[in-house]
């Protein structure tokens, strides 16, 4: 089934609650993008204080309107978990989203003051809004990575690249689904030697990151342009991602860019943070594409007795319709280590086939994105 736009599916929900509205005084200015919703506002019924008692139902009646076009734009899951956040910085001000409205039914019933009104909620600019405190993010792509990234100058941490191109890389991640590892946790790292993969496939270990995105960053000022009082600066960087588990380089790119400004330090901060843009929205995509594809997931599995049941387990899941390659990559005293090859499946989705998989009595341990930590009844076998 397609997948439906913001106001696709505003036009969805409203389709019925609307029918016969098109003559109404309620339609968006120019340059304004709205919607009418339609909603029903209640407050416990005062009768000594009967217009707060309206005003607190027309209140409760705008907030509700402005509440389902929130539901268009974020889940029922981000909307509980980031309810402080919506509740201060969208739904404290609906009159910023209410442009009109129309009251067309107030009653008194049960020991409420009901208001029902016909509203245009400037639905683009709660998306917006929405978008600017972060929670219009992307679905996750599939297995759910956390990201740690780190850019170097000439392999070496530089606080300026830190700032400018790794907080543009964060960002891109980030509105792409990704999860990233806050920088904090990073800061026992900084310093550190980050030139080579294995390096950086030992620091993603010891974070516990799916995924490590290290950078280089240079950046020089372009001197031969007369640019009257401005400043401008180009720079390069060069990203590969990281797969600590194994060491494996899943993607790179390389970007250059420009920063102009009258202030040589913006300027540089410019090139940087631009060319951190670009190659993490190239480098995400490319990432979204190869998870989305096929998906490395190395299974640990301890209590087998020999290499005749490892191939017996590995037999079983290379018949598995969503598994493409199943091999050992190790085995030491009673345990493997198997490298398996999913068609997008996740980890999670995975560890929870084990157990019922054939005869082998299989209890999963532990599971993260690209690791499953498993133990075999012996006896099974």
């Amino acid at each position: 089934m397609p997948r439906l736009s913001p106001r696709g599916l505003l036009a969805l929900v409203l389709t019925v609650s609307l029918v016969g509205c098109s003559g109404s005084r309620l339609k968006p200015g120019p340059n304004e993008e709205g919607e009418v919703i339609e909603a029903e506002g209640w407050s416990p019924h005062d009768p000594k204080d009967l217009l707060g008692t309206k005003r607190a139902s027309l209140a409760d009646a705008q907030k509700k309107a402005v509440e389902r076009v929130v539901g268009v734009f974020i889940s029922a899951k981000t909307r509980v978990a980031k309810a402080v956040t919506v509740d201060q910085n969208i739904l404290a001000n609906v009159s910023g989203y209410v442009r009109k409205y129309d009251v067309i039914d107030e009653r008194e019933e049960d020991g409420f003051y009901k208001t029902r009104i016909r509203a245009l909620v400037l639905y683009q600019k709660v998306g917006s809004d929405l978008k600017k405190l972060g929670l219009m993010r992307p679905p996750p792509p599939p297995g759910n990575p956390s990201v740690a990234v780190f850019v170097t100058s000439a392999g070496r941490w530089d606080a300026e690249r830190e700032t400018s191109a790794a907080g543009a890389l964060r960002k891109a991640l980030l509105e792409k689904g990704f999860k990233v590892i806050d920088d904090a946790a990073l800061a026992r790292f900084k310093g550190k030697n980050l030139s080579d993969s294995a390096a950086a496939a030992g620091i993603g270990r010891d974070l516990g990151a799916d995924l490590v995105l290290t950078g280089d960053a240079s950046v020089h000022e372009l001197r031969d342009v007369n640019l009257g009082g401005f400043h401008s600066f180009r720079s390069r960087i060069q990203i590969q991602v990281i797969k600590p588990e194994t060491a494996q380089v899943l993607a790179s790119r390389t970007r250059e860019a420009s920063g102009l400004d009258p202030v040589p330090d913006v300027a540089r901060a410019k090139a940087l943070e631009i060319a951190g843009k670009l190659a993490g929205d190239e480098i995400a995509d490319e990432l979204g594409q190869l998870l989305g594809a096929r998906v490395e997931v190395t299974i640990s599995v301890k209590g087998v007795s020999g290499v005749e049941d490892v191939q017996k387990l590995i037999e079983a899941l290379r018949g598995q319709p969503d598994i493409a390659t199943a091999a050992l990559a190790g085995y030491r005293d009673g345990a493997a280590e198997l490298q398996v090859t999913t068609e997008g499946v996740a980890a999670e989705e995975l560890a929870k086939a084990l157990p019922s998989m054939g005869d082998f009595g299989l209890s999963v341990k532990s599971i993260s994105s690209y690791r499953i930590e498993v133990e075999a009844a012996t006896k099974k076998f």
